[in-house]
């Protein structure tokens, strides 16, 4: 399945071009720190509204655990207000891919893993990694990551080379272009069924 994601950046969207594309869902962001996405609800009612599956990310800052289970209680407290607390079907991201993460006492991986592990606590049952290639190959100490996260890799080739090198991760998505088409100039991915 194609999928795009959607922030604040991207605010004329022809949603109707999206699904004529042959696009079956969108990952929106929900925000960062703690300010919702101001486009977010708009992008969530315009995907329903065109009977796209969706998703969620956060874009993490997070260099400690501590901050990253607070950037988690935001998640919840915004799904719950805004989601009614449903879990989305393209699941939960956390997009690790700011350097500040970088400057912590340990090795990223660990908030990563406490963000993830405290909304699985929630029973939100679909809380994935989403990173770039180079993160997921020199930065993310991959071995410490739980084995049951889903990853969304992203590496704008012709094929996902941490797939390739690391069969035994749980791929689930793979961000390959940051440009989709001049109509629709947007992240494209390809979503593993």
């Amino acid at each position: 399945m194609k999928i795009i994601d959607l922030s604040a950046w991207q605010t004329a969207v022809n949603w109707q071009a999206i699904a004529d594309a042959g696009f079956g869902g969108v990952i929106l962001k929900i925000g960062e720190r703690s300010e919702l996405d101001p486009m977010f609800v708009n992008h969530v009612n315009n995907a329903v509204a065109q009977g796209l599956k969706y998703g969620i990310y956060y874009y993490g800052h997070a260099n400690n655990i501590d901050a990253a289970k607070a950037e988690a209680a935001q998640v919840d407290a915004w799904i719950k207000a805004y989601l009614n607390g449903v879990n989305p079907e393209l699941g939960i991201w956390y997009d690790a891919e700011d350097n500040i993460m970088l400057s912590g006492p340990q090795n990223v991986v660990y908030p990563i893993t406490a963000f993830i592990t405290s909304l699985n606590a929630l029973r939100y049952n679909y809380v994935g990694l989403y990173s770039s290639y180079n993160w997921l190959s020199n930065q993310i100490d991959l071995t410490c990551l739980p084995d049951y996260v889903p990853i969304w890799s992203a590496q704008y080739n012709s094929k996902n080379d941490l797939l390739t090198e690391h069969p035994e991760l749980k791929h689930k998505i793979w961000q390959y272009t940051d440009h989709y088409s001049d109509s629709l100039p947007y992240d494209a991915s390809e979503y593993y069924e």
